[in-house]
């Protein structure tokens, strides 16, 4: 195969699954990784792709947000693993937020065990995933509903959280994080919801699936020194564990 026809193969499937993993292409083409880096090195010169750690996202310009329904597919194990792990962090009878992420998702199915629990989030899929557990106490914080995303958002929703809620812990996720700019989204609606709980708990767990590395997007949430704990389910490069342990940041890495 020549390396125009591949270099087009790939990017037929970025524009399909929105992200691709260099070692996934190196065996599908069945090529080195080091061609796979220089592929997407050139189709991020021509605009179809951005590289992160490990692959390579759809440039921002070619893509829309996915819905909750369809990012809740994306990495599902990955995602699964990293909600476990999540959910040993949290002791009962503790006070949570929880956005509206899918990877917070993933976690509010862990917990369902736990006893004395308060959960409160503006996720509607997360209060309906937890509507039957009569031992853990739901508080949904209202607002404006973002169909989309299934989550409540806006001034209302902003301001309750600051002006009625503390949590002992913040379990989140977001569109993306790179060391330059930290912390990014893809909702200047959901951004502020999450600085609010960021701002109003003892301490931060980010939920980073691989996916999400290097990711860009707007708005900035935060940079690394707000988090305390960084949970992902890739072995991180020595760039990016010496960055998280100059911030403070407790790093958890889960394998398959």
């Amino acid at each position: 195969m020549l390396a125009v026809e591949r270099r087009n193969m790939i990017e037929q499937i970025i524009n399909k699954n929105k992200s691709v993993l260099v070692t996934d292409l190196a065996k599908q083409f069945d090529v080195t990784a080091e061609t796979i880096r220089g592929d997407l090195y050139k189709l991020e010169r021509q605009g179809v792709l951005i590289r992160t750690y490990g692959g390579a996202t759809i440039a921002e310009s070619n893509e829309q947000e996915l819905a909750a329904s369809e990012r809740d597919v994306v990495n599902y194990e990955g995602k699964q693993l990293i909600g476990r792990r999540a959910a040993e962090l949290i002791r009962d009878g503790e006070t949570i937020f929880l956005d509206a992420s899918t990877s917070a998702l993933h976690l509010a199915r862990c917990i369902k065990g736990k006893r004395g629990l308060t959960v409160i989030t503006n996720s509607g899929k997360i209060v309906t995933e937890l509507a039957d557990c009569a031992h853990i106490h739901v508080i949904c914080i209202g607002g404006q509903l973002a169909h989309r995303n299934m989550s409540f958002v806006g001034r209302i929703a902003e301001k309750t959280l600051r002006d009625n809620y503390c949590a002992n812990k913040f379990f989140f996720s977001c569109r993306g994080i790179t060391l330059s700019r930290g912390l990014v989204d893809s909702s200047e609606e959901e951004a502020e919801i999450k600085k609010a709980m960021l701002d109003c708990s003892e301490s931060a767990v980010f939920l980073c699936d691989h996916y999400k590395l290097g990711r860009l997007g707007v708005p900035v949430i935060s940079k690394l020194d707000r988090i305390d704990c960084f949970i992902t389910d890739i072995r991180l490069s020595e760039e990016w564990t010496e960055e998280l342990y100059a911030n403070d940041v407790k790093l958890i890495t889960v394998e398959k």
